[in-house]
């Protein structure tokens, strides 16, 4: 019986002796705060929703010049960075006090491709009717602006340049 005991206290001291040092239970934790959602940037408004300027040699406007008076239809052409189009074009708008007069994609123009490197040629052709001079702006832009949320197809502000014009009413 003493070989019992002794057999059964030799095996509790060496499982004792084998187990994990136990550490003293934390303290419990608070319950984590609840998350505050992030807000998103607020959206921007009005025109800077849709556009934002050019980076510097982005686009050339070869016509019409600055402060140019032009009657219909207006032609615009210029260069471009190839990253500007999209299936070989991008958005020509004629704007006046805040309404879009007339719209036409700049197309590419000459020999250069939209697919390959480098700077491309384009043209566009917007007419308009006007009863008075107006002034105006055209403004040309890119054609798929960068994602600022992909996964829901959200694209932020368009690359773009504005000129001041004129609109003369055509002569009968």
């Amino acid at each position: 019986m003493f070989v019992r005991f002794a057999f059964a206290a030799s095996a509790l001291a060496l499982a004792v002796a084998c187990a994990p040092e136990q550490k003293e239970a934390p303290a419990p934790e608070a319950p984590p705060a609840a998350a505050t959602p992030e807000q998103p940037a607020a959206p921007p408004v009005g025109d800077a929703a849709k556009y934002k300027p050019a980076g510097e040699g982005e686009i050339t406007v070869k016509l019409p010049a600055s402060g140019a008076r032009v009657s219909s239809p207006l032609i615009a052409e210029g260069i471009a960075i190839n990253n500007w189009f999209f299936e070989g074009q991008f958005v020509a708008e004629l704007v006046a006090g805040g309404q879009v007069l007339a719209s036409a994609p700049a197309m590419q123009a000459g020999d250069t491709s939209w697919t390959d490197p480098g700077p491309v040629n384009f043209r566009a052709e917007l007419a308009f009717t006007v009863s008075a001079e107006t002034p105006a702006e055209l403004i040309l832009s890119e054609d798929m602006p960068e994602y600022i949320d992909e996964a829901n197809d959200i694209r932020g502000p368009a690359r773009s340049v504005r000129i001041p014009v004129v609109l003369v009413p055509a002569t009968p």
